[in-house]
């Protein structure tokens, strides 16, 4: 996968990506969701980078695995991911923003929770944390 820079909206919006693909497909209703809840805003970039970066993620994964079979949720792939944010309240936002949409299309999928606990553990947050 491409990189971003630290902390920058692309990283966000990677992330966010990734909790749209982690169940292996894209679902509708969280597409609709990002154009109806102004998802883009909620977490600090526009809607084009945050469609674009959606773009380059499935391109990245495509071009993975034109090469090797791909685990999409692999531990060291989702730490690479996570340490492209550094900053305590972005990560509560892009945490919030991930737990949103992976709720868009009426539950926390098989692919969507274990990337949600993972990104908990790795930054050392709990759900209440996210209210705040």
């Amino acid at each position: 996968m491409r990189s971003y820079p630290t902390n920058s909206p692309a990283a966000v919006a990677r992330l966010i990506a990734m909790a749209m693909l982690a169940d292996g497909r894209l679902d509708n209703r969280e597409i609709d969701w990002i154009n109806h809840h102004d998802t883009a805003a909620m977490v600090g970039v526009d809607r084009e980078t945050l469609i674009q970066v959606l773009l380059d993620c499935c391109r990245d994964v495509i071009t993975e695995a034109e090469q090797e079979r791909v685990f999409l949720l692999e531990e060291a792939r989702l730490a690479r991911l996570a340490d492209d944010l550094t900053d305590p309240a972005l990560r509560k936002v892009a945490l919030s923003a991930m737990l949103i949409i992976a709720k868009a299309d009426g539950s926390v999928s098989d692919g969507e929770g274990p990337l949600l606990r993972f990104l908990m553990q790795r930054w050392g947050l709990e759900l209440d944390d996210l209210a705040a």
